[in-house]
């Protein structure tokens, strides 16, 4: 238990955020419980002092009648039972007058018909008869809280003649009390409740917030330790290549063909690892918004034409034409660098996956973009193999394509440089037939 009260202080303290799901856990539920039994014992308060006013006025005004009925106690008791039955939270309805041939008082009309005539020497009518103003008390009995109230009756005079007992029962107004304490109960558990739905979902929160951190930091370890990495592959791979191209022409007909075989084996390996290198560094540098983006306005038709003209010997190794067709091209918004890295990765990627044919480049203005378009007769794309074509790793995976190498990481980061400059870059093709990718740009 120790050992695990240590982890949980521990863990307060590494994530001081809990305590304010703590404090939500007993503050609101007490705050709630204090608010609810002051309001409820103030409202029992008021509805006893109003039923108590109640009690004396109803024996102010009887206290009139009374006085004109002492002398005929048949009319009296008659006026009692009357006032009783319109009046059901009258329990109890007392006449008394002093008894002239014994102390006290004798009842001469009640509710209570086996009490007529009875004699009195309770307490409280003789404290009551001294009284000019009477006496009210609060009692209980099987039925509940009672109000009761003994006063004076007064002749035109001011003199006493008899006393007026009246009580009145609190049974309505306690029921009333009971149920709103009970709905106020069932409002502070519910509140309870929702309390620790919330601080327990804040829990889950808080949980979720402390893996996404992790993940971040995780995420952040993996960026450096990729560009750590790419960065130092590329020194051995440049060092590869400069001996290769050293042992090439120091051994120049000096080789046999089998050897050469492998020498170019070894060089296409080369070739191909170092164009994974630079494309995972081109993605941990986008990831990490490390790529600087310099947006300006300018006439992309020498973009093109530059990008065609540094990729046309891939065209012509594979005996494919690559052309631009007449375009009247208008100033974009873009980083002209970063324009062209686009356009020559679709090249390549249309040079890659189109077995012959041509590759044509064209450019129109639309709206508010325009749309440069690399249009190949190559293999082309099924519409389900489309839907995850701009994703990291991608790459189609059939029986066209299996001698085609790659990374599957050059559209993504064709895409996302596009996306950075505004634009965004779209296909449209058919399989059999070739494709179509679009770069959108904004006009200047």
């Amino acid at each position: 238990m120790k050992e695990l009260l240590g982890k949980a202080v521990q863990f307060i303290k590494e994530n001081p955020g809990i305590i304010y799901s703590l404090v939500l856990v007993l503050f609101i539920p007490i705050a709630i419980f204090f608010n609810t039994s002051y309001t409820v014992g103030r409202f029992q308060k008021n509805i006893d002092v109003i039923t108590q006013t109640k009690a004396v006025l109803a024996e102010n005004i009887m206290n009139l009648t009374a006085a004109d009925l002492l002398d005929r106690p048949e009319e009296l008791q008659r006026f009692i039972e009357k006032i009783a039955v319109e009046n059901t939270e009258i329990e109890k309805f007392e006449i008394l007058v002093p008894n002239l041939d014994k102390d006290g008082f004798k009842m001469i009309a009640s509710l209570d018909l086996s009490l007529r005539d009875a004699d009195s020497l309770e307490l409280k009518n003789l404290l009551a008869w001294n009284q000019r103003e009477g006496i009210a008390n609060l009692s209980s009995n099987s039925k509940g809280r009672v109000w009761e109230i003994t006063k004076p009756v007064l002749d035109e005079q001011g003199e006493k003649k008899a006393l007026i007992t009246l009580a009145f029962s609190l049974a309505d107004s306690d029921r009333l009390v009971d149920s709103t304490i009970n709905r106020s109960y069932l409002v502070l558990i519910l509140t309870v409740l929702i309390v620790l739905l919330l601080v327990s979902n804040q829990a889950r929160l808080f949980g979720y917030a402390l893996t996404l951190s992790k993940l971040k930091e995780i995420d952040q370890v993996k960026d450096n330790f990729i560009s750590m990495a790419s960065h130092e592959l590329r020194s051995p791979l440049t060092a590869i290549k400069g001996y290769l191209e050293f042992f090439r022409e120091k051994n120049e007909g000096k080789v046999d063909e089998e050897s050469r075989h492998y020498l170019e084996n070894i060089s296409i390996s080369v070739g191909r690892l170092g164009s994974l290198v630079n494309d995972i560094l081109e993605v941990s540098r986008l990831e990490s918004n490390r790529i600087p983006i310099n947006i300006v306005a300018l006439d992309p038709g020498p973009i093109i034409t530059g990008s065609i003209q540094e990729i046309r010997s891939q065209a012509i190794a594979k005996g494919l034409e690559l052309h631009f067709l007449p375009s009247e091209t208008s100033q974009i918004k873009a980083d002209p660098e970063r324009l062209k890295q686009v356009i020559i990765n679709l090249l390549s990627n249309s040079i890659k996956y189109t077995p012959s044919g041509n590759i044509n480049v064209s450019a129109k203005a639309k709206g508010k973009e325009l749309l440069i378009t690399v249009a190949d007769t190559g293999i082309g794309i099924s519409a389900e193999d489309q839907l995850n074509l701009f994703q990291k790793f991608s790459r189609i995976q059939n029986e066209k394509t299996k001698d085609v190498v790659g990374t599957g990481l050059g559209l993504w980061i064709t895409l996302e440089l596009a996306k950075k400059m505004k634009g965004n870059v779209t296909v449209e093709s058919i399989e059999g037939v070739g494709s179509h990718f679009t770069v959108h740009m904004p006009l200047a």
